[in-house]
């Protein structure tokens, strides 16, 4: 019987450990931390808990490592391509339309809940999550604002504040509607919308005088 290249066996334990974070996540997103069990997630897997146990220590070790990966994947989202254009206004329609349909997301909303929900007992869960989330975006959002800053289209002020400020309004109707479940279906103009309300209430706090 031939072995197995310790490339290959590396390889193969690797996609089954993704394979554990992929089920552990939709039943931590889905159900919370408490009404999960690795039971549960071993069933899913087709597998026993001792396997879980070969590749984490515990529930609560399975667990900082799934939010780890789900808040570094939301970030991405929110994050990557996001682009200077010609107009600033287009810009920040852009950035604010993106924002939103991401933060109204099922995927989003269920991150969140659960981050909400456990930041009491896993506080460095919590920190993590801010951490890869909203501070991440605010400093890339600051990176767009401040060339205009220092151009005079805005007033001159700290950009990661006002990047804190314009993120602050994005999170209004469509995002608090669907965070309550009153609005499980955000439609593109409801978006739209939302983002264009939060341009213009940015635009008249932060345009430099004579803009």
């Amino acid at each position: 019987m031939s072995r197995q290249a310790p490339g290959r066996r590396a390889s193969r334990r690797l996609e089954r450990r993704d394979a554990i974070m992929r089920i552990a996540q939709e039943h931590f997103l889905q159900h919370g931390y408490s009404a999960t069990s690795m039971s549960h997630i071993a069933e899913s897997l087709g597998g026993s808990k001792a396997t879980l146990w070969t590749y984490f220590s515990s529930k609560e070790d399975l667990f900082r490592y799934v939010i780890n990966a789900a808040s570094m994947e939301f970030q991405r989202e929110l994050t990557v391509g996001l682009a200077q254009t010609d107009s600033l206004e287009e810009t920040l329609l852009q950035f604010c339309r993106r924002l939103i349909e991401r933060i109204v997301s099922p995927s989003a909303l269920a991150l969140r809940r659960v981050v909400a929900a456990e930041a009491v007992r896993f506080p460095d869960v919590a920190e993590t999550f801010y951490h890869n989330v909203p501070a991440r975006l605010h400093h890339v959002l600051g990176a767009l604002l401040d060339p205009h800053m220092r151009s005079g289209k805005l007033r001159t002020t700290d950009p990661l504040e006002a990047a804190e400020v314009l993120t602050s309004i994005c999170h209004a109707r469509c995002f608090w509607r669907a965070a309550f479940g009153l609005n499980e279906d955000v439609k593109a103009h409801e978006i739209q919308a939302d983002a264009k309300l939060a341009v213009d209430v940015f635009l008249r706090a932060y345009s430099a005088p004579g803009e």
